[in-house]
């Protein structure tokens, strides 16, 4: 029997809160630990979590092939560890604010990336949607003051050029890594398939971060309050939120899921503030609502 459209719309919902909540408490972490070291802490600690769970899920299920396990290492590259080491470098140099609505536009990247592939086409509303976000997420990066000289916005304190450029690098690692694995993933176990993931992410971040991390990195993550914004990150917005999304994926579309999406800049705004930071600039409003229009125009083609 089918779950009910409100446990699942909830789900949704906690999913982009946990996510929202991501920006703030890594934000809080970087300002403590190394950008390399904490990617390869959170993906080391989520793993230790997650993958037992996954194989406990997979109930008995055979292991993919010799040629599927090296797909999903490409996969995981992609999804996990390019992804992660762009979220954090890009966080660590821009706001959670704006890294929130650069994000956002994840569900577009992969529209665009798809249409590369030649798994989507691309009509006129789907244009329209890939320039709208667009716009916003140009208007948020500044571009036009890059272009005219003028001066950042004081609310925008703390967010660079470099730092957005990175996050949505990071977006369109992550919408590859969709691409690639709905290409290579048809009729693959979800959790099988995240456990792999994850077994590849821990030998291939551990490549990039083991070098540059040290003990200082460590003990500063194992103290308090770094270390409970760590475990939030680890616990609820990693291993709760890859539990809970692909069971609301089962009963629902994924133009729904890309609407949730609009909670998550909200939700990182309002945390943010609550911990003492300014409100952002007229901008991530701008931003946020192109953003917000691109996503709904999307969820709204059928060309």
């Amino acid at each position: 029997m089918p779950p009910s459209p409100l446990r699942v719309h909830l789900a949704l919902l906690a999913v982009s809160i946990l996510f929202g909540g991501t920006y703030v408490f890594s934000k809080r972490v970087l300002d403590a630990v190394g950008p390399a070291a904490w990617a390869m802490f959170r993906i080391v600690a989520a793993s230790a979590v997650l993958v037992p769970i996954a194989i406990w899920l997979k109930k008995g299920r055979p292991w993919p092939e010799r040629r599927l396990l090296l797909l999903l290492g490409i996969a995981s590259l992609f999804g996990v560890v390019l992804n992660q080491v762009l979220f954090v470098e890009g966080l660590k140099r821009t706001t959670p604010a704006h890294s929130s609505v650069v994000n956002a536009c994840i569900p577009i990247w992969t529209l665009l990336a798809a249409v590369i592939a030649g798994q989507e086409r691309l009509g006129p509303r789907r244009l329209g949607a890939i320039a709208l976000a667009l716009g916003g997420v140009q208007y948020l990066l500044g571009l036009d003051r890059l272009l005219l000289g003028t001066t950042p916005d004081a609310a925008d304190d703390g967010a660079t050029l470099l730092g957005d450029l990175l996050t949505m690098l990071n977006g369109w690692s992550f919408a590859i890594h969709l691409v690639f694995l709905r290409r290579i993933g048809r009729g693959l176990d979800s959790w099988l398939a995240t456990a792999v993931m994850f077994l590849w992410a821990v030998l291939l971040i551990g490549a990039y971060g083991a070098p540059q991390a040290t003990a200082d990195d460590l003990d500063a993550v194992l103290t308090p309050p770094v270390l409970w914004c760590a475990l939030y990150v680890v616990l609820f917005a990693t291993v709760l939120t890859y539990l809970l999304n692909p069971w609301a994926l089962r009963h629902t579309h994924s133009s729904t899921v890309a609407l949730y999406i609009n909670v998550q800049p909200l939700v990182a705004v309002a945390l943010g503030t609550a911990l003492g930071a300014p409100l952002p600039g007229h901008r991530f409003y701008v931003a946020l609502a192109l953003v917000s229009a691109g996503l709904w125009l999307q969820t709204k083609a059928r060309d």
